[in-house]
């Protein structure tokens, strides 16, 4: 015979993928209450503690006359709430209540709920709670598996991404890299241009020194050695760039040749796009990968436990779900089954 301890049990018991696969959230606010707790000095703290007790007593006790009140709803479904209250119950530490009048209520609560599970017992007779036990945890089962469906899905999706991605970043990177080809290219351009003025320079003032040999040796020496300096250094540079852009091929040479100074801001404004285009690729292509190694790692976990879900298909997966969706209905009925999965978020604190 199924006992209200045994449902206890059941509700205290998720399966494992449930606790992988579920929201975190109520696990937030019991560690906000808990540092509450820990901040508050012993006085206040055990204050706390009686005060939440006694809450969680009126809330038990309001809820336990919800369920006797609610002769609508199926014996199954008001037997399955019952036992997931019977279970905040017995998690209630009743050492808190020190006043006498709080430990007599607990203990008729404790009481109440078990008279009222026995009358339930006796509604659903001994193969419905035998059913009841055995589709304790479908509903989040169900849960648990549509979640993994489409985590599954998520996936592929990620996975796909991130092909489209690297494909893009393939097409950045090749599009970098001729945009910096083509700024090297204008900058040796540049360099070459600008050696041939300095030359030029350096003869003129070569020359000027020769025309001042009339007017006087000295400045005529000082400003034809100048004139010099400013030639040798100008042809070694020349040499230097115009091999530099000897480098580069014919076709790019002669684009880079007719160039304005519209063309030469121009190419530095697409070498600048090109890498910006790469940053925020490779940013987003990371990110991606971040996820996808996270999403990995969960349905790992799950198909630890669960290793029929691995090889299972979408199709297959929809049809266990509908399997026990139907189990479901056929014990708690139609309002009750809605009512229970409309909830199952709740099923977390368990």
């Amino acid at each position: 015979m199924v006992s209200l301890k045994q449902l206890t049990q059941l509700a205290a018991s998720s399966t494992g993928v449930w606790q992988v696969l579920q929201a975190d959230a109520s696990k937030g606010a019991g560690t906000d209450a808990a540092e509450a707790i820990e901040a508050a000095d012993a006085k206040e703290r055990a204050e706390i503690q009686l005060r939440r007790a006694r809450n969680q007593l009126g809330e038990l006790s309001s809820r336990l006359k919800s369920l006797a009140d609610e002769a609508s709803a199926s014996p199954a479904i008001r037997a399955r709430m019952l036992a997931d209250n019977a279970l905040k119950l017995e998690g209630l530490d009743a050492r808190m209540l020190a006043a006498r009048d709080d430990k007599n209520r607990y203990a008729q609560l404790i009481r109440e709920y078990q008279s009222t599970f026995d009358s339930l017992r006796l509604n659903l007779g001994e193969d419905s709670m035998r059913t009841l036990a055995d589709t304790f945890h479908y509903p989040e089962r169900i849960y648990s598996l549509g979640e993994f469906v489409k985590l599954r899905r998520e996936k592929a999706g990620l996975e796909s991404r991130a092909m489209g991605i690297e494909k893009k970043v393939e097409e950045a990177r090749e599009e970098s890299a001729q945009a910096e080809k083509e700024s090297a290219c204008v900058e040796a351009f540049l360099r070459t241009r600008k050696a041939q003025k300095g030359s030029a320079i350096g003869l003129g003032v070569a020359l000027l020194g020769m025309f001042l040999l009339n007017v006087s040796l000295i400045i005529a020496a000082a400003v034809g050695v100048l004139g010099l300096v400013f030639l040798i250094v100008g042809l070694l540079s020349w040499l230097a760039s115009g091999v530099a852009f000897a480098a580069f091929d014919e076709e790019l040479k002669r684009k880079v040749s007719g160039f304005k100074e519209e063309g030469f801001l121009a190419v530095n404004q697409r070498l600048r796009k090109a890498q910006e285009t790469m940053r925020v690729l490779e940013t987003r292509f990371e990110e991606n990968r971040k996820e996808l190694r996270t999403l990995v790692a969960t349905l790992d976990k799950a198909t630890e436990l669960e290793r029929s879900w691995k090889p299972m298909t979408d199709s297959e997966a929809d049809n266990l779900t509908q399997k026990m969706i139907e189990s479901c209905k056929q014990l708690f009925g139609e309002p009750g089954a809605r009512l229970i999965f409309q909830n199952k978020k709740e099923l977390a604190q368990f």
